[in-house]
């Protein structure tokens, strides 16, 4: 799995053209078919995959589809490699915005939560220090079009009462 060229879009916003780098891992893209995922990964379940040489906590890799098109991409991985990850997408994408912020547990103890996103003309990279817990951190690619099923699913949820 060799890792592609991003590329750069022109978008049009507030009246101006201006560019914006199309995001992908290790090749794997936001609305690429499934054919083009097996063609970079071969076989499904993914397995073995690393980011930054990191391995996934999970045997298996399972992205998921909508319309024939990639929607939702997870990586979990330990925390204590989060920044090995980070350091890898930040010269990748130096764009890349983060923020800290401080998270505590069920036993008052504090720790800094970093998260980190940047978005294209189809999606969000996310990536988060902690996920579940403190011992998680997680990179998604995560789509547009799912983020808003979400938004209107909730909304219907709040309103059923």
């Amino acid at each position: 799995m060799a890792a592609a060229a991003a590329s750069l879009q022109s978008i049009t916003a507030f009246g101006q053209e201006i560019e914006i780098q199309e995001i992908e891992i290790k090749g794997i893209r936001l609305g690429m078919t499934l054919a083009e995922l097996k063609e970079k990964v071969g076989t499904f379940p993914i397995k073995n995959f690393t980011i930054a040489g990191v391995p996934s906590i999970h045997s298996r890799l399972m992205p998921e589809f909508y319309d024939d098109k990639l929607d939702n991409l997870f990586f979990f991985f330990k925390s204590d490699s989060f920044y090995q990850v980070h350091g890898a997408i930040m010269k990748k994408y130096p764009k890349l915005a983060c923020e800290n912020s401080t998270v505590t547990n069920r036993m008052g103890a504090s720790f800094t939560q970093v998260k980190c996103s940047l978005s294209d003309k189809l999606g969000t990279l996310r990536l988060n220090l902690f996920s579940s817990d403190i011992d998680t951190s997680v990179l998604s690619l995560t789509s547009d079009r799912l983020v808003k099923e979400h938004r209107d699913k909730a909304k219907a949820n709040n309103n059923d009462l």
